[in-house]
Order: structure tokens, then sequence, then C-alpha cells
């Protein structure tokens, strides 16, 4: 029996694209060490460094073997793994650096109890249950170690309400990092790498780029980065390597609508994907006033958080909010909806068909025509909001498109008025005038001012900013 049949190889690992080692120490985590340490390293468990005839003396074989047995393609954090030795599609990778578990233990949480009530109980409206849904469905995923899609956890609410506070205290839940991924979410960098040592992807009040074409990438990139089980981990200068990252996503925002408009649009294939709660202002449970009370405050919240958990490992979701996918259903709070649908590109569309097609009181027969028809309507030299709506329909068949998504709309003043028909393989549009109040209508002629051609009358602010006016 040779030496390598009664000597285990030692717990070092090797990284070919970087060519180092990495090595475990006393207390079990990982250091990157050179060539010269590792057989100081390879010598201290029993493999000889001195050549006794051969060619290569027993440390050299024990290097070259780990080299051969012992590499990995990725040596670093990893989200939601401790620290060791994984496979991962078909490859070897070494998570270098472990996440700081909670541990559960029972006992009281006033301070967080009395936190949460304040931004989350909105009059009648209670939105606790699907704030704890997200945390319980997150902290199970950790626990277990498997992967599960999950939804972006937007707070929005006005300055000072407690919004960044607990997203902190999120990322203290979920293993004490965290993760910016604004950047690369909007196309800002091709890099991502940072974002794989964290498992709470954290955006705080972003707001750079709320055209319409920016929100639907952001919300390509939410939809991959949180329902996408395998992703591919791109460095600067280095390889790009696919990996399984455990990650939780929130954001938190202003109220304004401004604001808002870094939130994809609700359609239907992101509204599953979305929590938005919105956070009420409300007194603080404790005093925030001297940076040293904000600091008691802080440690407080922390040191209720183990508590916290082992509420929510006993907690089960209410019947009806149960999610197979998620472990809990979608939410969006009433106003956070309407503020949104308000400014979506559907909506701009129909409202620039009701100023334009249906601006005198006495227009109460549909439209019916093609959306080339309405497109050329709407963007013809003699209609008076012919920029706006040229800004709105650049790509093409945009109408076509905004006209299928209201024709589908539930909510709101758009609901049931677009329709459509196939009519010899062409597809025909109705558009039913909008309806408006009786006593108005006695006592108001116009509803709004007829301007000479070439002149644009003013939209509405939300609306002005979507289309980059202002």
């Amino acid at each position: 029996m040779s030496l390598f049949d009664k000597l285990p190889l030692p717990p070092v690992y090797y990284h070919g694209r970087e060519m180092n080692y990495w090595r475990a120490n006393d207390r079990d985590q990982w250091m990157k060490i050179n060539e010269s340490s590792v057989r100081l390293f390879v010598a201290d468990h029993g493999y000889a460094k001195k050549n006794d005839g051969g060619i290569n003396s027993e440390a050299d074989e024990c290097v070259m073997r780990i080299q051969s047995e012992q590499n990995v393609v990725y040596a670093a954090a990893l989200a939601g793994y401790d620290a060791g030795s994984y496979e991962m599609n078909g490859k070897t990778i070494l998570v270098t650096d472990g996440m700081k578990r909670i541990v559960p233990k029972a006992g009281e949480w006033p301070t967080l109890s009395r936190l949460f009530e304040g931004m989350f109980v909105d009059g009648e409206i209670n939105q606790r249950d699907y704030f704890y849904g997200w945390l319980k469905s997150g902290l199970a995923t950790f626990r277990c170690g498997t992967w599960r899609a999950s939804q972006m956890l937007a707070l929005a609410g006005d300055a000072g309400s407690g919004k960044s506070l607990t997203q902190n205290l999120i990322t203290e839940l979920f293993g004490g990092r965290c993760a910016k991924p604004y950047q690369f979410m909007r196309g800002g960098t091709e890099f991502n790498s940072q974002l794989f040592a964290g498992e709470h992807l954290m955006l705080e009040d972003e707001s750079e780029s709320v055209d319409m074409r920016s929100r639907r990438h952001f919300a390509a990139m939410m939809k991959t980065l949180l329902c996408g089980r395998e992703q591919s981990c791109h460095g600067k200068n280095r390889e790009a390597v696919m990996l399984r990252p455990l990650w939780r996503m929130s954001c938190s925002l202003n109220f304004d609508p401004e604001r808002l408009l870094v939130l994809p649009p609700l359609d239907e294939d992101i509204r599953d994907k979305i929590i938005a709660l919105k956070v009420v202002s409300h007194e603080m449970p404790m005093r925030t006033e001297t940076e040293a009370e904000k600091e008691l405050f802080w440690q407080t919240l922390v040191n209720e958080l183990p508590a916290f958990a082992a509420y929510l490992e006993t907690w089960a979701v209410p019947d009806g909010l149960r999610d197979e996918r998620y472990g809990i259903r979608a939410y969006q709070h009433p106003e956070i909806v309407e503020r949104l649908n308000a400014t979506s590109s559907e909506v701009r569309l129909l409202e620039l068909v009701d100023l334009t097609l249906f601006r005198n009181q006495y227009q109460r027969r549909p439209w019916v025509g093609s959306a080339a028809e309405l497109e050329r309507k709407l963007t013809d030299d003699q209609s008076a909001f012919r920029d706006e709506a040229r800004r709105l329909l650049k790509w093409e068949n945009a109408c076509g498109a905004y006209l299928g998504r209201l024709e589908r709309c539930q909510e709101g003043y758009q609901a049931g008025r677009v329709s459509s028909r196939l009519i010899h393989g062409r597809r025909e549009w109705t558009i039913q005038p909008p309806e408006r109040d009786q006593e108005v209508e006695k006592e108001t002629t116009i509803v709004a001012p007829v301007e000479p051609p070439g002149q644009t009358p003013s939209l509405s602010r939300e609306v002005r900013a979507s289309l980059g006016l202002d």
C-alpha cells in the first residue's frame, strides 16, 4: 500500500484559473496561499519534502494530485452557503466565507413588533402577513440551502418612515451581507461578481432612469436574478462561471410618483413577482434624536432578531396567501397600483386617445379601426398631441402592444374600454369613450380647450416626466 493510499489529501484546493491555492486554518476559515506555503502545509500532513531517489518528492506528488483532484473554478463567498466545497453544474467550487446565520431563540420582540405595526398597518389594510411571509420564505431557503424563486420586496414611503432601517434589519436577518445590484440591473456594467457575496440584494431610492424602456429592462433583470436558478458570475478580467446563489431582493423608494417610476409596470408578466408595501409614517418605538439614541435603538432591534426568527419559524402563512412557487402570494398596496397604472405606457396611450378622439363631451360613439390607423390618427401633423404620441409609439407595433394590454386590463378607468376581433386575418380594435359625470355634462360643453394645430397642450406632470419632456 502506497503512502497516498494511507494518507488523505490535505484540505487544500487549487484555483486553476487564478493559479493559486486555498487552505483551511484552525478556525475553519479559508485563506489564499502560494505554492511554497502549500508544500509546507502538505509536509505538515505527513508528506516528505525531500526526494528519496525518485523524480519527485512525496510533497511534490501530493501537490500535483491536489491540482488534479481538488481543483476549483470559483473560490470566494457565495450567497446562501456556508464555507466549504460544493459541486455545482458539474464543477467544484470553494465557498471561502460563509454567511453569519442568526440562531433562532424563543423570546419576546416588542420593539420590532411595534416598528412593523407602525410601518405596515395602514388603516384597515394590514400588510404584515406579506412582509412576514416574504421573510419566512427567505429564511427557510437559507436554512435548507435549496434554491427557490422569490419576489422583490418594495417598500414605498416617506423619508424617515423606516424603509432603510428595515432593509438593514433584513440584511442582519439574512446573514449579515448585502450587495447593490442597481448598476448591473440598469445595464451600467456587465460585471456582477460582487453580487454573489451577498444574500440580500438591496436597492435604495434609485431614480436614475424612469423611462419605459429602462423600467422594462429593469423588470427583465429582476426576473433573471430572482427567478433564474443558475446565474452567470462575471468578474472583470475573469472568465464567467455558472453558480447557484440564494438571493433575496428588496427595494426602498419614496412614495412620490416620480420615485415610484423606478418600479417596472405591473403588467401580467411581472405582477406576481413583486410585493409592494406602503410604509406608513409613524412614531418610532424608541427615541432617535441623538446618535446615542439611534445606536441604542438599532442594538435593541438587532438583539430581538433571534426571537423574531424563532417566531417566523413557527408562524404559518394564512390561508389564501400561500403560493406554491414563492411561499407567499404577491401583493401591491392599492395606492401604489393606482400611481403606477397612471404612468404606464398603455394608460398614457389611452389618455392620448381620450384627449384626441373623445375631447368633446358629445363624442360618445366608440372608435373602431386598426392599430396602424390609430397610430396615424395620433401622430398626424394635425394632431395637437402628435409629439407625445410619436415619443410613446416610437418602436414598431407599439400601438398594437399597448392596445393588447388595455384589452386585458381589468382595473381602473381603463377596464373594459378596449376590445378587439379578427376580421379576415386583420385585427380590428374598438375603444369605448370614457364615462363622464352627468352633472358636469349638463354644465360643460368642452372638456379640454381646442388648441390650433401645431400647439401641444400640457399633459399631467407624471406623464410628461415619463415621456422625458420635463
